[in-house]
Parts: structure tokens; sequence; C-alpha cells
């Protein structure tokens, strides 16, 4: 971009001289900064509406993105010769697989801090789903460069442009053009400058909405990642990268980040480098012309740069890699040594789409829990914006290296270079280090998930209930009329229930009767309008015990199965689970394929009464012995060597991995194993069986089993629904 007729002289954030010192644009970010949190801090959640401000700022600040990313990449091309874009191209390549190699390099690092501490998480659908995989035609290949515009995918924009750009290079008479884009240009970033004066109002309405909303009490293991994903973006950001610039280049790293710092600030507020895009190139020009590295062949060099890299994976978008096995490790799926170079190759590649496509597609590559991605969001409030930080040095020192290896001012000094490298190597090492001495030692942890299940409590309203045994109750006498007659008459409805059927029926920390399709018992009583008794049964004595009138329905997660229906009437699936495997975490991966399953051989799986899915066991591992259990915690408490697996539907088995968190689901892939599930009643009694079939219908539809299933199965209930800290509220009490 033509720079002509622009005052290089001052800084941008500067004010003409004026009565009085003014504080800087930076000064003002950082003081608004704290002031958000201060504010975030005091107010707490009556803040959050505040934020409808930062976003208006973001807002203002995108407008001018796209333009310039147009503007700057057809002019800059434009103004080159063939023989300089190549020159450019391979000096550039060379810095960014550079990065990469460091990026990769601190993601393996990543993983040797993580500490050896149990852990576990409820069901997530990743177990047993296959993501879309990513259209990377439609992200990079503008079919229609306006729509492309209108929708803001920036790398076919990118793409648009580059060859639009290559195609102007001999096209005759184009001065005038060009001429006339550098003045939109201008203009541009005249627009970018005005909306960067209003950032401490839009960084304080950020800032204060995410101090006063975010649960910092729930972060509890997150510590991990959030303190080691800071500590090597900080060491990156301030270090290794600024360090190199002033290792290959005349220019300074302390007055580099002098220079940029208002942008770089801008950026880590906000939490977006694409609406700093503008400003870093400016900055990135006066620094050339400070140390004697401008002209235009610089400049342009600056100008193809700073939006080429933005659709390539830079540093601050590639440290999110380390969410991975962090996430692996925080579920109890740790990813192995071996399955690292596949992550690592993968995971590259994926990042060149958006961080929120590729690293649920790389939680599933490695078969960690899906809901970890949620939980990748959560902390991401407060790693994102050191990933911007990163980023935006990332892109500063990769413009500035590309400028001087075309301009021919790369300074290969080698004493200094490998002084540089050696004290690069020896922080990284004390960081990760020091870190994993951190929380093996001075962060102990002791393994509480299990608290999350255990203190869950109904999600409906109650009805009266008791609890008894089977043979505490009397059979059901029918002297005249239907059963559902005799059972109003009776004023309780009688639920039969497994002790071992997590999350579905089981007893929390007070020794109250809960789950899924306890709550389910609750409505249905409350829909006869008459009371609730639990009566305990053995899994062998289900149909007898509802032949005899002792429970009048049965629910424990009972999966449908064709020896049971002989016994008994099944409801509608009211829902489909996945047949999977509960191993112990260090045989995950043993298990894990169905290639893997085949391959075993004399290897012992338990089962809880499933003889049709067992059978199907002895299809296809006719090599495995499967052994029936009376109830699944058998399997839990048994000696090590007693079994290898257990036969369980998956989202049975994440409850029960809460527990023994020394254990791992895992559901073979490609093929799966649907498993649906359903309530059990007695047979011929046709009128109950209506009654329930029309209810269950009616729960569906209207979303209650959908709503009891991320409740019980996904965890929703366990997540607490406390009001976010704060001074107006826990300290002077001025709200409720």
């Amino acid at each position: 971009m033509n720079t002509a007729g622009t005052d290089r002289s001052a800084p941008a954030d500067e004010v003409p001289a004026s009565k009085g010192p003014r504080l800087s644009l930076s000064a003002q970010v950082f003081i608004a900064m704290g002031l958000g949190i201060v504010a975030g801090l005091f107010f707490g959640e009556l803040i959050a509406p505040v934020q409808v401000v930062g976003e208006i700022f973001i807002g203002l600040l995108q407008m001018t993105v796209l333009p310039y990313i147009l503007v700057a990449l057809i002019a800059g091309i434009g103004k080159l010769s063939y023989p300089e874009m190549r020159l450019l191209a391979v000096q550039g390549g060379r810095f960014v697989l550079l990065f990469w190699a460091i990026a990769l390099a601190i993601t393996v690092g990543f993983s040797f801090t993580l500490p050896n501490w149990e852990s576990a998480t409820f069901f997530s659908s990743s177990l047993v789903e296959t993501p879309d995989p990513t259209d990377l035609v439609a992200l990079y290949i503008p079919s229609n460069p306006f729509f492309s515009l209108s929708s803001s995918i920036v790398p076919a924009i990118v793409l648009f442009c580059l060859a639009l750009g290559l195609a102007i290079i001999d096209v005759p008479n184009k001065g005038s053009f060009i001429d006339n884009l550098d003045v939109v240009g201008e203009a541009i970033m005249r627009i970018a400058g005005f909306v960067a004066r209003l950032a401490p109002i839009g960084v304080f309405a950020l800032i204060a909405s995410a101090a006063g909303t975010l649960d910092v009490e729930a972060l509890g293991r997150l510590q991990v990642y959030i303190i080691t994903y800071i500590g090597a973006a900080l060491l990156l950001s301030f270090w290794i990268l600024p360090a190199l610039v002033g290792a290959l280049t005349p220019i300074k790293p302390r007055r580099m980040m002098s220079v940029c710092q208002d942008a770089l600030v801008t950026a880590f507020a906000t939490g977006s480098l694409l609406i700093v895009l503008p400003l870093l190139s400016e900055r990135m020009k006066e620094l050339l012309h400070e140390a004697g590295i401008g002209g235009q062949e610089g400049e342009s060099a600056i100008d193809l740069v700073v939006p080429i890299n933005f659709n390539l994976p830079n540093l601050g978008k590639l440290m999110s890699l380390a969410f991975v096995p962090f996430a692996g490790w925080f579920a109890g799926s740790a990813i192995g040594a071996e399955q690292f170079p596949m992550f690592l190759v993968s995971g590259l590649l994926s990042f060149f789409g958006e961080v929120v496509v590729a690293l649920p597609f790389l939680l599933d590559l490695m078969r960690v829990p899906a809901d970890m991605f949620q939980l990748f969001l959560a902390v991401d409030v407060f790693t994102g914006r050191f990933g911007t930080l990163l980023a935006g040095v990332h892109t500063i020192v990769l413009g500035l290296l590309t400028a001087a290896a075309v301009t021919g001012r790369i300074q290969r000094h080698w004493p200094r270079l490998s002084r540089y490298l050696l004290i690069s190597i020896l922080l990284t090492i004390a960081l990760f280090g020091g870190l994993r001495f951190f929380f093996e030692v001075v962060v102990p942890q002791e393994y509480r998930q299990f608290e999350k299940l255990v203190k869950m409590d109904l999600a409906v309203e109650r009805v009266d209930s008791s609890v008894a045994k089977a043979e505490k109750v009397k059979p059901l006498e029918l002297k005249s009329g239907s059963r559902l007659a005799a059972i109003r008459d009776r004023g309780v409805l009688r639920v039969g229930y497994l002790k071992d059927a997590l999350p579905f029926v089981y007893r929390n920390d007070k020794g109250k009767i809960v789950g899924l399709e306890a709550d389910m018992a609750h409505l249905l009583a409350g829909e006869l309008g008459i009371g609730l008794k639990f009566v305990s049964v053995e899994n062998r004595d289900i149909g007898k015990q509802l032949t005899s009138g002792r429970i009048d329905v049965m629910m424990s997660g009972l999966l449908v199965t064709p020896e049971r229906a002989v016994e008994l009437d099944f409801t509608s699936p009211h829902l489909t689970s996945t047949l999977s495997l509960v191993v112990a975490d260090h045989d995950r991966s043993r298990f894990d394929t169905n290639e893997k399953l085949r391959a075993l051989e004399d290897i012992r799986i338990a089962a809880v009464n499933l003889p049709y899915y067992s059978r199907f066991i002895d299809r296809h591992l006719p090599s495995a012995e499967v052994v029936e259990l009376d109830s699944a915690g058998e399997f839990f408490t048994a000696d090590d060597h007693d079994f290898d697996a257990l036969l369980i539907s998956a989202e049975a088995g994440s409850a029960w991995t809460l527990v023994y968190p020394r254990f791992n689901v895992v559901v073979p892939k490609p093929r799966t194993v649907a498993a649906p599930m359903a309530l059990g009643l007695p047979q011929n009694a046709p009128l109950l069986y209506d009654f329930v079939e029309t209810w269950l219908l009616l729960q569906r539809e209207s979303g209650i089993i959908d709503a009891l299933e991320r409740y019980w199965i996904l965890g929703e209930g366990a997540e607490s629904t406390e009001p976010r800290w704060s001074v107006v509220r826990n300290v002077l009490g001025w709200v409720d």
C-alpha cells in the first residue's frame, strides 16, 4: 500500500501537542483493561449488558478488514514483478515453515507438563459420532468472489486477490489503477485509525463483561492448561520471536514491541487479530523506515505478508493444538506417544481452517470426548487473548523478517544466533520442567470428579415416594378391571430398579433415588396423580416381578433384547444408546477399532444379562470369552486380571468411569452397534401399555426426554447454577 503523505515522524496513538501531557492510546487501553476487571469483579453478572458496547466496537473495527485485505493484496502484488514475487514467496515461506516447526515443538513440550492426575468426564457424543468433514474446496476456492466477500470467507477472498494481483503484474498502464487502490487503502487506514481511538471504551466493555460472568471457581484442573498456555505464549511473544528479529535484522526487539504495542494491546483486549491487521501493517512500515529497510519493495512485502499470513496457521492459532493432549489427559483418554506424529500432521493441516472446526475434528480423531470442546470455549476467554497477542507478534516478526530478506538486510551473525538459540532452548526447558514440578508438587490434586455424579439431584418436581425391596412388597391383586385401574386404586406406582444402574437410577450422596429414569418415574406418577415406590429387584427377576405385580414398570436403563421381550413388554425406545467397552486406561488403544478387536486373543469380556449382545461378541470375536455378571459394579471391583473389558452402553459406562477414573469408555470404530433403551411393562396389560406409551410419546415430543438426557447423561445437571461471585452480591449484599 502506498503510504506517501503519511507522517511517520510520530506514532499514530500520539495526539498533536496541546496543553499538558496526554496519555498514549496504549496506556489508555491498559487503564481500561484494569478498570474493566475491577468493574467485573465488583458488579459480577450485573455488568454483562455492557458487552453490547464491546460488540459495537469490534464491529466497527471489522468493517475495515475485508476491504483492507482486498486492496492491500491486489495493489501489493500488482506493484511487483514476477521475479520479485517469487523472491517474496521463497523468503517468506522459509520463515513460515520455521514458525510452524516451533509451534509443533511447543505442542509436544506442552504434553510433558501434564501431571499424573486421575480424571474422567460425562458421556460425550464424540464417542459415537463422526463429524462432517471440512469442505476445503468451499473454504479456499472462490467460485463466487462476491459471495465469499459477503460471507466473510477470508481464505477464498485471499486466493481471489492473489490471482487478480498476479494477473495485474503484466497489465499495461496499470499505474493509475494501483494508484487508485492506494488512495482507497489510505482512506481505509484513516477509518481504522479513528476507530482504534475508541479502543479504551470498547476494551473496558469487553473485559468488564468477561470478568463479571466467568466462573473462576469452576476452573479446577483447567489451571494446568491455562498456566502452561499463558507461560508458553508469553515466552514466544516476548523472547523467542522478538529476539529472532534482533538476531537477524537491525531492528531492536524492544523498539519493535514499543512501536506495535497499541495494536498488540488492542488485539489482546478484543481477542481478535483480524481487526488490527491494518494497524499492524502501518506499525511495521514505520519500523522498516526507522531501520532503513523502507521503500516500495519492503512495504510491498508487508502488504502481502500480513493478509496472507492471516489465512495460514500462525503461532497463536497453532498453540490451540495443545488443548487436544490436555483434553485427552483431562478426560482420562491420554494421547499415546505413537499417536503424536499423526496428531501433529493432521493438526497442522486442519488449522488452515477455523479453530472451531479443527478442534472438534481433532478431538474425535484422537478419541477424546467432544464435550471437551465446550471446555475449550470456556478457557478460551483467558487463553484466547494471549493466543491473539502471540498471533500479532507472529505477524509482525514474519513481516519484518520477510521484508528484511527481500531487501537483502538479513544479518547472519553466527555467534549471536548461537547465543539466541541456546537461551531459547534453556528457557523452554525451564518453563516446561518448572511447570511440571509445580503441578506435581506444589499443586497436589485429589480426584473429586465423582462428586459431580453423586451430588446430583432430581431435575423435576417430586411426588411422595418411598423405597422397598421386592420381597417386602405384596403382589398386585387384580379383583376386577384393568391393571391400570388397580394401580390407581392402590394409589402408588411401583417402579422397579437395579442397584447398579448409573446414571438412570441410583442413590446420591444423600441416599435419595435419582437419575434420568428416576425423574421419569416421578413424572409418570405425577401424571397418574398417585404416589411412588421404588422397588429394588434383581436383574434375573425383572420379568417375574412385573408378572406378579410387585412392580408396575421397570426403569433402569434397560437395553431391548429378544430374551427380555419374552418375559415383558417394551415401550418404544426413549433413548438409543451405543454399545461400548469399558477398559483400563492403559488398554484403550487395544480396543479402539474393529480391526484391533478382531486381532485380540484370549480376552475376557464381562457383560450384565445381555445375551443378545454377548452373541454378537461371540460372532465377531470368536476368541473372546464372555462372562455374565449380576451387576456392572462387579467388574470395577474385580482384580485387574479377571476381565479385559465390560460390555455396556456408552452412556452408562461414562457414568461408571466418573466413579472409577482408571477406566475408560471405548466405542470401536468405524462400525458401531446401536442399543435401544426402553421401559419394561408387564405382559397382557394393554391399557397400562397404551397409557405409558402415549405418555412417553408426549414427553419426547415436548422435549422433556431430551432435557433429561442433557441433564443426566451429558452432565448439565452437575454444572453450578450459582451466580458469579461479585462484591455487590457477596460482600455488600446489595442484590440477592
